[in-house]
């Protein structure tokens, strides 16, 4: 009994003293797994998606087409404060234009709508203004053509040309404002070539009433066909080609009715000089001194009025001479047929007192016989 004792507390003790030894000796650890580092991102910082970079794009597209609205209608002109800020707001836009991130392409949205607003309300300052000056613009020209006599040597080309103002104020107020413009420009042009036309028109006719298309019959006729031309262009509103033909067929008769003036003038001097002549002739200088000399003055006012190019006024004193030459010597012509008359009855006076002389002398002979 006691070995069987002994024999359970050597056993126990064996226990023990293992059991000291594995905690005086642990077994080697296995290493622990690796830990995954787990990095929460700024949204701000990610890349912007597609549909931002859009948005950005319209914006830029919005902004760049309101600065070209501005400047094409003047705006810099008639706002420059205005101008000056909001290309201030441009310029931050367009040096600040970033894609990276979604806060870049925020910012830089925020900053080309800023630049965008600005534009568009300059541009409601700046359309109405530029139709204002355009409409003076139009209205000056109109009226320039009714001064050159449009209404009552033209009225079917400015009644035309009224229409199609009207059909470009319709436009404007449909807020399609380039072809507004283009329309306005058009019509204010057609004025001014219509004025032209009209002025190259009265020319022609003074051409024609005064009857000189002898002088320069040429060049006459080639700007007759350049005329008719130009009409045509007007009615099909090819209005630069129109004003441009315009104003060479209106050079064109100017030269003509120039030449004719002068010539016209040389030969009123020729007329007027052969009357003075006629009066010199029959020595009207002497006979009728004081009308020849009147006639003299103003003929020699004629030549003048030639030297110094003023053709119309020497026409007319070179006229007015030739009249007074024929005056004098219409006078003389008569002076002279009185003197005669009178001579001729103081020849008859002598011969019937010559006769009265000799019937007395035969009456006293007889009488004495």
């Amino acid at each position: 009994m006691k070995f069987r004792q002994s024999g359970l507390f050597l056993l126990a003790a064996f226990i023990l003293i293992g059991a000291i030894a594995c905690k005086s000796t642990p077994p080697a650890e296995e290493p622990p797994p690796p830990v995954e580092e787990v990095i929460v991102q700024n949204p701000d910082m990610l890349a912007p998606d597609q549909a931002s970079l859009n948005n950005l794009n319209s914006a830029v597209n919005r902004t760049e087409a309101a600065r070209k609205l501005v400047q094409d209608f003047d705006g810099p002109t008639y706002f420059p404060a205005d101008w000056g800020a909001a290309e201030t707001l441009y310029g931050t836009a367009v040096n600040g234009r970033r894609t990276a991130t979604v806060r870049d392409v925020r910012e830089s949205l925020s900053r080309y709508n800023a630049a965008a607003a600005a534009y568009e309300a300059l541009a409601e300052k700046t359309i109405p203004r530029y139709a204002d000056v355009l409409e003076k613009e139009v209205m000056a020209a109109r009226e320039g053509a009714i001064d050159a006599g449009a209404a009552y040597l033209a009225p079917e080309f400015l009644i035309g040309t009224d229409e199609y103002a009207l059909s470009a104020w319709d436009m404007y107020e449909a807020k399609d404002y380039y072809k507004a413009r283009e329309a306005g420009l058009l019509v204010r042009d057609a004025y001014d070539a219509l004025a032209v036309g009209v002025e190259a028109y009265k020319i022609r006719l003074e051409i024609q009433d005064r009857d000189f298309v002898y002088y320069d019959q040429a060049n006459i006729a080639a700007a007759d066909d350049i005329a008719l031309s130009a009409l045509e262009d007007y009615e099909n509103h090819e209005i630069a080609s129109a004003d441009s033909k315009a104003h060479d067929v209106r050079a064109r008769y100017e030269q003509s009715l120039a030449k004719a003036k002068e010539s016209y003038a040389a030969d009123c001097a020729a007329a007027a000089n052969a009357e003075r002549q006629r009066a010199l002739d029959i020595r009207a200088n002497i006979a009728s001194r004081q009308e020849f000399e009147a006639a003299d003055a103003v003929f020699n006012q004629g030549v003048a009025a030639s030297r110094s190019r003023s053709f119309d006024q020497a026409s007319s004193l070179y006229i007015q001479s030739r009249t007074m030459f024929a005056s004098v010597v219409a006078i003389t012509q008569e002076k002279r047929r009185i003197a005669e008359e009178a001579l001729r009855a103081a020849e008859r006076k002598l011969i019937e007192s010559d006769e009265e002389a000799q019937r007395v002398e035969l009456i006293i002979e007889g009488g004495s016989r």
